[in-house]
């Protein structure tokens, strides 16, 4: 049975007659796998759901939560930065990216309360408390049984945020209990659309324009890029300032237990600084992901030389270039004193903004730019 549950979860093209004998197997009551949970298995696995999920999507930056429209997982066009109406159409998809989305970015306050709240009025809350304290170790002796619960306390209830937000079982119970129940929704019909329909048939041509080429291959069949001629050398060009001796890379060890944070890339623009400092940082490879811009511009502001540097640049939440000074004072960099005084700035900028953003450094100012998976020539050379 064990053989064929592992050729039911993972050959696609296995018919019904062959786990026939694996279906009324799983369907007696005193067995612990039902067929549901095998034909669960069989999408994730068999049909390559989890491996597109895990390897080509990451959270923050090709999807993650807009709680101002819905709870579920939405596209994102950039890290922090979610598409303005897309959504994902293939339900199982969007299904999984939600789970890992409150997986990897926890519940905040307002989640867990309802949690709790909803956790009272359940038909069994102590057994279903239990499972959420198990295997927490060092749980203090009030928060072990739900008695010792007081949601009115304040300063128990920052301790019970500390300890619950990132509780798998809390979790799946704000998933099974609030948002699949409002979200998971299942209609007659579905409206779509996407890029092949700028190309349908219409009564005038489309038209359209497009800074560089890179993409025209994925373009609808009947949309042909037309470049001028005088531009037909740009990316040899382009590419010959990329491979000037000035521009080196630092490879970069990163391990399942010791993964790419700030505070290790921070490390290594400090290292080299022994050459020429580096004042700038692009994320066009979108590395950054457990800070925010301010916090990052904080931290490298925190760790630069005092003597050369005062300020840090970087973009807000509202998209407002601003710079903070080492007084903790912000301000937009336009009206302040150093909008002509750069050279003593470092800058911040996150992928959304390695586009479009015209910054007038100084000359001979160096930058660092990160890679990432799935980045194209395109993007690069933009930032």
């Amino acid at each position: 049975m064990r053989r064929l549950a592992k050729e039911f979860i993972t050959n696609p093209d296995m018919v019904r007659v062959c786990g026939q004998q694996l279906l009324d197997y799983c369907s007696q009551a005193e067995n612990d796998i039902s067929t549901a949970t095998l034909y669960l298995l069989r999408g994730l696995f068999a049909h390559n759901i989890i491996f597109f999920i895990l390897r080509e999507k990451r959270w923050k930056v090709d999807y993650g939560l807009d709680l101002r429209r819905t709870m579920l997982a939405v596209p994102y066009r950039a890290k922090d930065s979610p598409a303005g109406k897309a959504e994902f159409s293939h339900p199982d998809v969007a299904i999984t990216l939600t789970c890992l989305s409150y997986y990897y970015g926890g519940l905040n306050e307002a989640q867990l309360e309802t949690c709790f709240r909803g956790l009272y009025k359940s038909d069994s809350p102590t057994m279903q408390y239990e499972r959420w304290v198990k295997g927490i170790t060092g749980l203090d002796r009030s928060f072990q049984s739900l008695s010792g619960i007081n949601l009115d306390d304040g300063r128990q209830w920052k301790e019970i945020v500390r300890i619950f937000k990132q509780n798998k079982s809390v979790i799946d119970f704000y998933l099974a209990e609030v948002v699949f129940p409002r979200e998971a929704k299942e209609f007659k019909d579905k409206l779509s659309t996407s890029g092949w329909d700028i190309a349908e048939e219409k009564a005038h041509p489309t038209t359209g324009f497009s800074g560089t080429n890179d993409n025209r291959y994925l373009l609808p069949l009947s949309i042909v890029q037309h470049d001028r001629e005088a531009q037909l050398n740009t990316n040899a060009r382009v590419l010959s300032y990329l491979l000037r001796p000035e521009n080196t890379y630092v490879a970069i060890e990163e391990t399942y237990h010791e993964p790419l944070n700030f505070r290790k890339l921070l490390t290594i623009l400090t290292e080299e600084e022994k050459k020429v400092p580096v004042r700038v940082l692009l994320d066009v490879g979108a590395q950054v992901l457990e800070l925010s811009n301010d916090q990052v511009a904080e931290t490298w502001l925190r760790d630069a030389p005092s003597q050369d540097v005062e300020a840090a640049v970087f973009f807000d939440d509202k998209d407002v270039l601003m710079v903070i000074t080492r007084d903790g004072i912000r301000e937009p960099l336009m009206i302040s004193a150093f909008a002509q005084k750069l050279d003593k700035c470092v800058v911040y900028l996150d992928e959304t903004h390695t586009r479009g953003t015209d910054l007038k450094l100084p000359v001979g100012t160096r930058a660092a730019v990160t890679l990432g998976p799935g980045l194209t020539k395109d993007r690069l050379v933009q930032g």
